[in-house]
């Protein structure tokens, strides 16, 4: 998993714990299984589509450049 998928994953857990969401909770609002969610955040699986879902619906805004690392 890369470190810009890392740091993504960092602050989708930070904003389930804000809203203190579940991975299945979020799953249900995505409109995915809760197995898609988990292969997202544990191994980094998943589209690009679903993870802007995912963004989109705990108010993730940075942009993934802003993930990269030198």
């Amino acid at each position: 998993m890369s470190r810009q998928h890392q740091k993504w994953v960092e602050l989708v857990k930070l904003k389930l714990d804000e809203k203190d969401w579940s991975k299945s909770d979020l799953a249900q609002v995505v409109g995915v299984t809760p197995v898609m969610i988990t292969r997202l955040i544990n191994d980094g699986h998943g589209s690009d589509d679903l993870k802007l879902r995912v963004s989109r619906k705990l108010g993730i805004r940075e942009p993934w450049e802003d993930f990269e690392c030198n």
